[in-house]
């Protein structure tokens, strides 16, 4: 049987010029869709690259027992003299998966084209499918649907919450609503501290 999957900061100090995170702690022991969000120079993204082990707090510890985690930037990251079955298939050898997925995102017939062909709300979805397809236990998506216009989000949603269910997932986004329909669970990124929040009285901390 396998091990569940668990996230935790215990007592994380991590500082720039300005404190970000301080003795911050928090647990994630439950599988599905977790969605944090707070202002712009919070931390999120700090955060991602510190579970990621991009950064290393400078006090405290990160304890996760993922084989691998799915990490999705703000950027695409995308090799641009690679097609899109290319870039797909750096993280995953099974072409007839990765094609499956892109379908499955409306990418239809797009496997041929290098990224340079697409649009940019294609290419965000090209590298949602691409951290899909990577299959991690762990699941960090940093703003999944920046250039998706409104009819494919809710098209995506529905789909990611399926492909969810059995990892943990960190959505950073800064749309209430978004994040309202992605999960139940939502967190507010304040003050050195991760708050669980409802839509209700999310206005009350973000401000």
């Amino acid at each position: 049987m396998k091990t569940k999957t668990m996230l935790q900061f215990e007592n994380v100090t991590f500082r720039y010029d300005t404190t970000i995170l301080q003795q911050f702690c928090c647990c994630f022991d439950k599988q599905g869709i977790y969605c944090i969000l707070g202002k712009s120079g919070c931390g999120k993204t700090t955060f991602f690259k510190l579970i990621s082990g991009l950064l290393l707090p400078q006090k405290g510890f990160i304890y996760h027992n993922a084989s691998k985690i799915s990490f999705l930037f703000q950027e695409n990251r995308l090799l641009p003299w690679f097609t899109i079955l290319d870039n797909m298939t750096i993280v995953n050898t099974d072409k007839k998966y990765c094609i499956s997925i892109l379908e499955q995102l409306d990418l239809f017939g797009i496997e041929n084209k290098l990224p340079s062909e697409l649009s940019g709300g294609m290419l965000r979805r090209v590298a949602l499918a691409k951290a899909i397809v990577y299959d991690g236990d762990i699941f960090l998506l940093d703003e999944p649907f920046t250039g998706i216009d409104l009819e494919r989000k809710q098209q995506i949603i529905p789909f990611l919450q399926q492909k969810m269910q059995n990892k943990i997932c960190l959505i950073i986004t800064h749309n209430i609503e978004e994040a309202t329909a992605l999960s139940p669970h939502l967190f507010i990124l304040q003050k050195h501290t991760l708050k669980a929040v409802t839509s209700n009285n999310f206005v009350e901390f973000i401000h």
